[in-house]
């Protein structure tokens, strides 16, 4: 199938983009605590040269015009409008992921961040997702060392600075594999949220941890499931007990279902090269009307769900379903205005109420071997929890080492505690990081 290529020049000379569908979500729900940024981290062995990366970022960013774009709008929809403008490079800030003034005219939608051996990048999801984001860091990681004098042999896996920008780059993945007439799925039911209290503003804070590598394997490959299957159960399994310390003190309380959602990179289900948004979520659940769970029972139900739940045929029901609410007529024919406060409405009521909690793997860093000697390590910090989630987490593995981390606006660190000491009785080593 041939994908519904956005040609590149045109945008250019045009000077706008529509937002993915994914993305028009985003200018509806965004707040300064609900800031729709995530960050991806790298840790190098040096400290970072600011010229380098100064010359780094104008030399990736014209590789990547389409997230040189700020945030327009219309009567009818936000857009995305060419800007030709390189990302602010700041001194990275003691709470990550804040608010990008995303409705000011010409205002960057991601920016780079720097601290001392720290390169950051944070992306509005307007723009894309982490795996689009991903391949900007890479790109512009090899650019900053050849830039500082190492020299590269191999690129393999990196979009280089010099090479053409592919039409399918600018794609909406979602209307490209949009199916008409696909059953929708399922209707959920409401999942039951941590009752912990909120923390006083600015409240985000990050709980980071490396995970040793070769321990989770072990553990992993015992089970004959995968790091994200395991992971995930070890996060339902901490939820679960959550929930018993409370039933303890709350007697009569409601029993309920406990769900994450899990994100799944299409790219990996469908033939795209976008680097904009093109992921969707998976959603596991116990439901404890049913009894209490055992963590061998839980593994066993989550591997089900995520191996079906990320099956092609599934993935296409909620992808059919979300797309073919844009193209309704009649949604398309509502002024912006009232578009937002549906697209609002519906997020506070299905979006927050649906799930207990967000889990997202990154995935498997791989890089050449003569940038992987100059690099400590990769971290991802997912967007802000909403005040029902209260808690999200991210992970990403390279060489020998997973770092997970915890985006947390609430006073309680339980479900962190809960969930590491599942990992060091399993023989897994954990250290906990402070923040830098």
């Amino acid at each position: 199938m041939k994908g519904k290529g956005i040609d590149t020049k045109s945008f250019q000379e045009n000077g706008w983009l529509k937002l993915d569908n994914a993305a028009k979500l985003f200018p509806a729900i965004m707040s300064g605590e609900l800031t729709s940024v995530f960050r991806i981290t790298v840790s190098l062995k040096k400290p970072v040269k600011y010229s380098a990366i100064k010359e780094a970022v104008e030399i990736t960013s014209r590789r990547f015009p389409y997230f040189s774009v700020s945030l327009g709008s219309g009567l009818f929809w936000y857009y995305l409008e060419y800007n030709n403008q390189l990302p602010r490079i700041q001194t990275e800030e003691k709470i990550p992921c804040t608010a990008f003034a995303a409705k000011r005219k010409n205002e960057p939608l991601y920016r780079i961040l720097v601290k001392e051996n720290r390169i950051s990048v944070e992306f509005i999801h307007i723009l894309t997702d982490g795996g689009g984001a991903l391949e900007y860091l890479k790109s512009l990681l090899l650019s900053y060392f050849r830039l500082t004098g190492i020299t590269i042999h191999s690129s393999e896996g990196i979009i280089l600075p010099d090479s053409p920008i592919a039409d399918e780059e600018l794609e909406d993945g979602y209307n490209r594999f949009f199916r008409r007439k696909t059953p929708p799925p399922g209707k959920l039911t409401k999942a039951w949220h941590l009752p912990l209290r909120l923390d006083e503003k600015p409240r985000l804070k990050v709980i980071r941890s490396e995970i040793a590598l070769d321990n989770l394997l072990e553990v992993v490959r015992r089970y004959k499931v995968s790091v994200t299957e395991y992971m995930v159960s070890v996060y339902l399994f901490s939820l679960q007990k959550i929930y018993l310390e409370e039933q303890e003190k709350v007697k009569k309380q409601k029993r309920g279902v406990l769900r994450l959602e899990v994100p799944v990179n299409l790219r990996k289900i469908f033939p795209s090269k976008t680097l904009r948004n093109f992921s969707l979520f998976v959603l596991p659940e116990i439901d404890l009307r049913l009894g209490v769970y055992s963590f061998e029972e839980i593994l066993k139900i989550v591997q089900y769900q995520l191996q079906t739940g990320a099956d092609v045929k599934q993935i296409t029901r909620f992808l059919s379903q979300n797309v073919g609410h844009e193209k309704s007529v009649f949604i398309r024919l509502l002024p912006l205005f009232i578009k937002s406060m549906a697209i609002s409405a519906v997020y506070r009521r299905l979006g927050s109420n649906q799930c207990s909690g967000i889990m997202t793997n990154l995935g498997v860093i791989n890089l050449p071997k003569e940038m992987e000697a100059h690099i400590d390590s990769f971290e991802l910090v997912p967007t802000p929890p909403n005040t029902y989630v209260k808690i999200t987490s991210g992970m990403v593995t390279f060489k020998n080492r997973l770092m997970l981390d915890f985006g947390n606006i609430s006073k309680s660190t339980n479900l962190e505690m809960h969930f590491l000491k599942h990992l060091t009785e399993s023989g897994i080593h954990v250290k906990v990081l402070h923040n830098k």
